[in-house]
């Protein structure tokens, strides 16, 4: 899936990896308030560090915009750029489709027991 994904980003013309979508996807649905980076490390559950090097990138490559905090100078809010937001509704659309191309293939009985598969893999991993 995950290779899918990149070689569909990459064909509609985006520098980037599936692996950084979910910076994108957590500042995309933190509604209108903007996070620090450290809010973005929490929610993403990875290291401070290698997000900030990931927003570096992204803000690099036109997706994100890093500004400074109006209240505190030290701490750094990052916000999606119109790329930024592109990139993630593409990303939407794209898992949709594909997602779309692989159920279409599945017999109702077959999708009903992935999906209970699915459900019990992740209650068990949830322990």
């Amino acid at each position: 899936m995950a290779r899918r994904s990149n070689r569909e980003l990459t064909k509609a013309g985006f520098s980037l990896q599936i692996e950084q979508l979910p910076i994108l996807f957590i500042i995309y649905f933190s509604s209108d308030s903007l996070l620090s980076q450290q809010d973005i490390a929490n929610m993403a559950q990875k290291d401070k560090s290698g997000i900030q090097r990931s927003i570096r990138t992204l803000e690099r490559d036109g997706y994100l915009k890093i500004v400074s905090d109006d209240v505190d100078r030290r701490r750094n809010l990052i916000q999606l750029t119109p790329a930024g937001k592109l990139v993630v509704e593409k990303a939407i659309e794209t898992a949709e489709t594909i997602d779309k191309q692989v159920t279409d293939q599945l017999t109702a009985s077959e999708l009903d027991s992935f999906l209970i598969t699915l459900r019990k893999i992740s209650g068990l991993l949830d322990k």
